[in-house]
């Protein structure tokens, strides 16, 4: 029994743990196509009319300090809470909870 609780509560540590990535990603797929002069550290682009979506793309290929760690938490949440899923539900066990089905049969 200690196996499917486990395996429950490493699941939903996981899909819990997906949603500041989804939150990341659909922000970074959607496309502003507001115009902004660029002002980026590129500087034969600099003072030209793009899009924001461009605009922000640029800053990240010319600006590849910026991102490294800030942006690899977001793939590590899920494995995180889904290892934290599991030892709650290794302590749970421990403590006497047990994850049962009750039968047709059984009062």
């Amino acid at each position: 029994m200690v196996r499917n609780l486990v395996i429950v509560l490493l699941l939903f540590g996981f899909i819990v743990g997906l949603a500041p990535l989804s939150w990341y990603l659909i922000s970074e797929w959607t496309n502003d196509l507001d115009d902004v002069v660029y002002s980026g550290s590129y500087e034969p682009l600099r003072g030209v009319e793009m899009s924001t979506a461009y605009s922000s793309e640029l800053d990240k290929s010319f600006d590849r300090r910026t991102q490294g760690l800030s942006t690899l938490w977001l793939y590590l949440v899920p494995i995180a809470t889904s290892i934290l899923g599991a030892l709650t539900g290794v302590v749970l066990h421990k403590r006497g909870f047990v994850l049962t089905r009750r039968r047709s049969g059984e009062a």
